[in-house]
């Protein structure tokens, strides 16, 4: 297994992402829980070829879901979160949307036809950008004006230096998507990363992240999946392990600390219920039990 951090090449769980993404949309066909049409351009060219197959896409489903139990479901779920919070902020025509580690992110395209104005940064490492880039011009996506690529490392340099250079404005008003990315950090750098949300944003920002809460031994077997999860992180993705959680309960304060208020906050259970409830109110999986979405805005009163 490659030592190298993911500065160095593209991110394995990005592709892995796209992918339960491209399964989704070819099993669901509808915008509730797949979404994502334009995900397969991301992936590599055997994995293209072969969930063109339904029997070959059950099997890798199952395989997943025999490493990872709900973690499908909860990339369906984390989807159709993050689609809402992306959509609702271009019908209010805010002004910016930054996508904090974006990845094969593909909102920007997929609803570039609702987007009148509103700039959008897509940060992420080098190396998963220009991946990116090649992937769009392979499958002939143009990228439009208003999305901007800026590269950056996360845990080495600045977010305000890097975002004010690629033309961010701090007197507007932003929408920060953090999408299954934070986990994946120092604790320094999410906190850096939540005090530039907090002191240098509008007061009327918002970020909206997922985040893993902190899981002890004797307690893991209560939450679906958790157990499999940190088994599977340690044996096959040790470079992309978890590095920062928080414990249950405790976000808001968390945030709270670091000059930010709750605006939304959901659980694994309210997830569920929100997002993965098909036409006739049936929940169609249960999601890996340690994960949380929230959104939170700075706590001063003036931009």
């Amino acid at each position: 297994m490659s030592k190298k951090g993911v500065e160095q090449r593209h991110s394995k769980t990005a592709i892995l992402a796209a992918l339960r993404r491209a399964l989704a949309n070819k099993e669901y066909k509808n915008e509730r829980f797949g979404p994502d049409d334009l995900a397969e351009y991301f992936l590599p060219s055997h994995m293209k070829f072969f969930i063109k197959f339904k029997n070959i896409r059950i099997k890798v489903k199952n395989k997943m879901n025999k490493f990872l139990p709900g973690m499908h479901e909860y990339l369906i779920g984390r989807t159709a979160y993050f689609d809402s919070v992306f959509i609702d902020a271009l019908k209010e025509n805010i002004p910016q949307i930054v996508l904090l580690g974006a990845g094969y992110d593909t909102r920007a395209y997929r609803f570039a036809k609702l987007n009148n104005a509103t700039k959008i940064f897509e940060l992420d490492v080098a190396t998963t950008q220009n991946r990116k880039k090649k992937c769009l011009k392979k499958a002939r996506l143009n990228i439009p004006s208003h999305a901007l690529f800026v590269p950056i490392n996360f845990d080495k340099e600045s977010l305000k230096t890097v975002l004010e250079t690629a033309g961010y404005e701090n007197d507007k008003k932003t929408l920060f998507l953090w999408e299954g990315v934070c986990y994946y950090l120092e604790p320094k750098s999410v906190d850096a990363t939540l005090e530039f949300v907090s002191h240098s944003s509008h007061s009327e920002s918002v970020i909206a992240f997922d985040y893993a809460i902190s899981i002890s031994e004797e307690n893991i077997n209560n939450y679906y999946g958790a157990k499999e999860l940190a088994q599977t992180m340690r044996k096959y993705h040790s470079d992309e392990r978890f590095k920062f959680v928080v414990n249950e309960g405790k976000m808001e304060s968390f945030l709270e600390k670091r000059g930010l208020k709750v605006v939304n906050h959901l659980d694994n259970k309210e997830i569920e219920e929100k997002y993965l409830l098909d036409e006739n109110g049936l929940l169609i999986g249960r999601i890996t039990g340690s994960f949380r979405f929230v959104s939170a805005s700075p706590n001063s009163k003036t931009p």
